[in-house]
């Protein structure tokens, strides 16, 4: 029988200590969402050290590698996102959990990485983009399931923009690191460059063991063990078990879950496809991840030092270091972001971000037009365009990207959300296949005009926002059925079932403890004590 008593032990309610504004348990997500994130390090390794191999001529003379094949090269990881989100993601993250997902991704984008690191024919390289980029899906929608439900909604937008900020270190290490590896002769350069991408690989195999699991997915994936989820948020807390924090947010995501079961049942791939409400929360997510990636940013970036090249700045060395500058403008931008995205709001981040995004390529279109590179160069309207760039990429930086992994991450159901991620992701996975296999093509055929295109296709993004999207700052994961016009799962159920009396509550958390306790029990018997 059960020992818990909600009654035996009384909590100050007096304010926690802080440190720097910020409680121990609040550094304490910081740290396990931080030692997740190194996965997204990985990642923007990845995607940095390629803008630099595609300007590498031994690269390129070795692979033959131009026109539609340079759009090929860049672009496949993208494609490697698209078949890792749609088939193969979602279900490690369900299966084998958020941590488990982050080691086995890991796993399967070094298989990508080392058949590029040793490729000795174009295929390789595009078989080994296509893996990583099944990796890269892997890894990058579990760390956004995984800090969207670990986080306090407080600072819930904080913290899953860490998976940004994560992305940008990656980026600026990957670009400092081409600095280096550009000087090393032959094509041991690009080899050396992209097998450095092991190194985070193997750190984060090894530190995702060492961080709790998600207590919203243990609950949802092994409900017969409810006490693995109260265990695990009580420890991501920072608090005793039996603590009215923890006890109302545990509370909270058994009922969410109960209310489901008991009204809607357990959700099959058919209904998952045919449900008027999943398909609104999948076109708000899957659009705010496609809206950064359709600004043109991706290409952008990956084809920087040949942009910074076409406008003049045709040293190598100049190429690489204004990469470096951009990388390290972007990781400032994120830093921003990450720190003022729970106070300011998800919809005008994103409408700050669209803003800037029309404001530059306007800019740029119109210096393009008035002094083209290739006829009619001018010095400093070089150096305004390579200014502006930068504003882009940093608008994508600190608010397009981080606030659609937030976005995307926290509006969907526990149940859903490793579906619902994966198919938003899919979403700006497409599109960037899109931009990047297009890219080269497009300007070889209207030139600098193709920037217009993108002051449109950014125009109506911000429109889309400005008149549609719903404000989810600081909501519960559990309560963000009435955002969409929903019925709150929480509220529904503690008014059917009467839950405003407190013993009734205390019953929800009496059944998990009584199952810590037995298994306690059971494992002390099994050991033989007495």
């Amino acid at each position: 029988m059960s020992t818990y008593s909600p009654k035996k032990a009384e909590y100050s309610t007096a304010p926690q200590k802080t440190f720097l504004g910020q409680t121990k348990a609040t550094w304490y997500i910081y740290w396990v969402c931080g030692v997740a994130s190194i996965a997204n390090i990985f990642q923007g390794f990845d995607g940095g050290i390629y803008s630099i191999i595609l300007s590498d001529q031994r690269f390129i003379d070795y692979f033959g590698v131009a026109g539609a094949r340079l759009g090929v090269v860049s672009s496949m990881i993208n494609l490697g996102n698209v078949i890792g989100n749609l088939f193969v993601a979602w279900w490690f993250i369900w299966y084998t959990g958020r941590r488990g997902a982050f080691a086995l991704g890991t796993v399967i984008l070094l298989v990508g990485v080392a058949l590029q690191a040793g490729a000795v024919a174009f295929a390789m390289i595009v078989v080994g983009r296509i893996i990583s980029g099944i990796g890269t899906a892997i890894i990058g929608t579990s760390l956004a399931a995984y800090q969207a439900e670990v986080s306090p909604p407080e600072i819930r937008g904080r913290v899953v923009s860490f998976v940004q900020l994560s992305y940008q270190i990656g980026v600026l290490i990957s670009y400092c690191v081409g600095l280096g590896t550009v000087n090393i002769a032959g094509e041991n350069s690009w080899r050396t460059a992209t097998a450095l991408q092991c190194v985070p690989g193997v750190v984060l195999i090894a530190a995702s063991f060492t961080i709790p699991e998600s207590p919203r997915w243990l609950l949802e994936r092994h409900p017969e063990k409810p006490e693995r989820a109260l265990r695990e948020l009580a420890k991501l807390r920072l608090l005793p078990e039996d603590h009215p924090t923890v006890r109302d947010e545990y509370v909270d995501m058994v009922v969410a879950r109960q209310y489901r079961l008991e009204h809607q049942g357990e959700l099959s791939w058919w209904a998952f496809l045919s449900q008027y409400a999943v398909w609104r929360r999948l076109a708000y997510g899957m659009a705010t991840m496609a809206l950064g990636q359709i600004s043109g940013v991706g290409a952008l970036m990956i084809y920087g030092v040949l942009i910074f090249e076409s406008l003049g700045f045709s040293s190598g060395t100049m190429s690489l270091l204004l990469n470096v500058v951009s990388g390290v403008l972007c990781l400032l931008a994120t830093l921003i972001t990450t720190g003022g995205v729970d106070k300011w709001g998800r919809r005008i981040t994103l409408l700050a971000g669209s803003a800037l995004m029309v404001l530059s390529y306007v800019i740029i279109a119109a210096l393009s037009d008035g002094f083209p590179a290739d006829t009619n160069p001018n010095r400093a309207a070089s150096i305004v365009q390579v200014i502006f760039i930068f504003v882009i990429e940093m608008a994508y930086s600190g608010a397009l990207g981080p606030t659609a992994w937030i976005y995307a991450s926290e509006i969907f159901p526990t149940h859903l959300r490793d579906k619902g991620v994966n198919m938003s992701q899919a979403a700006q996975q497409t599109t960037t296949l899109w931009i990047n296999q297009a890219w080269p093509v497009m300007f070889d055929n209207i030139g600098h005009n193709a920037y217009w295109i993108l002051v449109a296709i950014n125009l109506l993004g911000f429109l889309m926002v400005l008149f549609f999207w719903p404000e989810t700052k600081g909501i519960s994961l559990e309560h963000m059925d009435k955002i969409f016009g929903e019925v709150d799962h929480v509220e529904a159920y503690r008014g059917e079932h009467r839950l405003e009396n407190p013993e009734a509550v205390d019953a929800i958390v009496e059944k998990a403890v009584s199952h810590h306790l037995e298994d306690a029990s059971s494992h002390s018997v099994d050991a033989g004590q007495p």
